[in-house]
């Protein structure tokens, strides 16, 4: 009767592997948070503002 189960050095080889991919989906999100907003969206958000301001304006 066989074992279908992986063995231990490939257990191993998988842990490492885990880790190696975490460690790279960690420094792909650290090196995205650090990013600067492009000058396209601030102006998108500025003028989102001035919407908004606007027709808070309006209602009172």
């Amino acid at each position: 009767m066989r074992n279908h189960g992986s063995r231990p050095e490939q257990d191993g080889q998988s842990d490492q592997i885990k880790a190696q991919i975490e460690e790279n989906l960690k420094r792909v999100y650290q090196s995205a948070l650090v990013e600067e907003v492009p000058d396209r969206f601030k102006m998108l958000l500025q003028q989102l503002k001035e919407k908004d301001a606007g027709k808070n304006e309006a209602q009172k």
